[in-house]
């Protein structure tokens, strides 16, 4: 997937740009994501960051297709490693990380929106943790970074049932930090980390240091797990069925 960038007056836009295809945010996405905020954290340039997707959504997360490419666990968990980095790196950013959410924020893009520090979403924006659906556990650090903003209780349902929540929702939980007008949330979240800016930087990467503690265990566990699961008999049926478009039969195995 292509990811877009435009910097204007210290503040880097990062567009997750496949829009024929809702976003999705597969291995060499990743890859180029966590590169790209690498660039920006040493860039005295950019003092502030973005993260929106194309095309009226912001992403559904990861692509699917490659799930089925995989040859072993042993290359699964090295792109659990890269996953690591790209939310180790934005839960830890320096500088102002800001998501613009239109429309769906799906499976491993509602984890991009979650790892960043505010989360700014349109009223038709829809967030849901569609992991459980294909025989998985929420990954890409959403096991911590959702808790963190609403709290457990809250965060178990949605994770268990796979549940949809939308904007409205999202805001009153604490999971959306402001709404607006559909269309409007790359202008507002780019207000808002303009003005995130010219506050102190090391406080903020102080701050965003410690608050990521739990997130690091939450993605070692992922690394660990998520690969037993993504070839487990239940995944290979979630994934059958995703493309089936039918209801998965699953059989704890």
């Amino acid at each position: 997937m292509t990811i877009s960038k435009s910097l204007s007056d210290g503040l880097l836009v990062l567009t997750l740009d496949e829009p024929a295809r809702r976003n999705p945010v597969g291995h060499e996405s990743r890859r180029r994501l966590a590169a790209m905020l690498s660039q920006a954290e040493s860039d005295p340039a950019v003092r502030a960051v973005v993260l929106t997707g194309a095309g009226g959504h912001f992403s559904a997360g990861g692509d699917i297709r490659e799930q089925n490419t995989l040859g072993s666990p042993i290359e699964a968990r090295d792109r659990f490693a890269v996953m690591k980095d790209l939310i180790g790196r934005m839960v830890r950013f320096p500088k102002p990380l800001v998501a613009a959410v239109e429309g769906w924020a799906a499976g491993g893009g509602f984890a991009l929106a979650a790892a960043c520090e505010v989360v700014v979403a349109s009223r038709r924006a829809r967030f849901v943790s569609s992991f459980g659906k294909i025989g998985l556990i929420p990954d890409m650090g959403l096991m911590a970074t959702l808790p963190a903003r609403i709290g457990v209780a809250p965060s178990r349902r949605i994770f268990l049932n796979s549940m949809t929540i939308d904007a409205e929702e999202g805001h009153r939980l604490g999971l959306v930090d402001e709404l607006t007008e559909e269309r409007e949330a790359l202008e507002r979240a780019s207000a808002i980390a303009r003005v995130a800016a010219a506050e102190a930087p090391l406080p903020r990467a102080f701050v965003k240091d410690f608050l990521a503690a739990e997130v690091d265990r939450a993605l070692e566990f992922e690394r660990q797990m998520q690969p037993i699961l993504l070839f487990s008999a239940d995944a290979e049926e979630g994934r059958a069925a995703f493309f089936e478009k039918r209801k998965p039969v699953f059989r704890g195995a």
